[in-house]
């Protein structure tokens, strides 16, 4: 039976040497395994499913709305919310209302704004921008015009001066 007592004490020394081994507090941590930077930045699963359009609060002024009927190409209402915008009393917004105002003033007297060109299916911010094109052709229309005006006004001044100095010569000539 001493033998059996033995083998009894040492199996229950070898158990807790090796149960000591295993636990918790003796143990080495475990190291981490090394996460990269691109998976930080992927999106979480289980968030994707949230309709994020929804959580998006747009705060519109009279400006936003100015802007979107000019691509609508509704000038009257365009000038009347931007005069809206102008009675925010920010130096801000009035500088943003006469910049409306006066591209309202020149869209509405632009010959090219009439026609349709409902530029079908672009987005507002590109129909402001076909504007702002055709806004710069109709100025530079003007300033072609103008410029033919200037030389035909200057063509005609160089014939008046030569007229009045043949007139001049003639009367102080006799």
């Amino acid at each position: 039976m001493p033998h059996t007592c033995s083998r009894f004490v040492i199996t229950i020394f070898a158990t807790l040497v090796v149960s000591g081994c295993a636990s918790p507090e003796s143990a080495a941590p475990e190291p981490q395994p090394e996460v990269s930077a691109a998976e930080l930045n992927l999106p979480d699963p289980l968030v994707a499913d949230c309709d994020c359009e929804e959580l998006i609060v747009v705060e519109e002024n009279y400006f936003d709305r100015g802007v979107r009927a000019l691509a609508a190409r509704d000038y009257d209402q365009a000038a009347t919310y931007f005069e809206r915008h102008r009675d925010s009393e920010s130096s801000e917004a009035q500088r943003e209302a006469d910049v409306g105002i006066a591209f309202v003033t020149l869209m509405s007297e632009a010959s090219i704004a009439s026609a349709d060109s409902a530029a079908s299916g672009v987005d507002e911010r590109a129909e402001v921008m076909i504007l702002a094109l055709a806004a710069v052709q109709t100025l530079e229309g003007r300033l072609e015009a103008l410029d033919a005006l200037n030389k035909a006004i200057s063509e005609d001044l160089e014939k008046r001066e030569e007229a009045l100095k043949r007139l001049r010569d003639l009367t102080l000539g006799q």
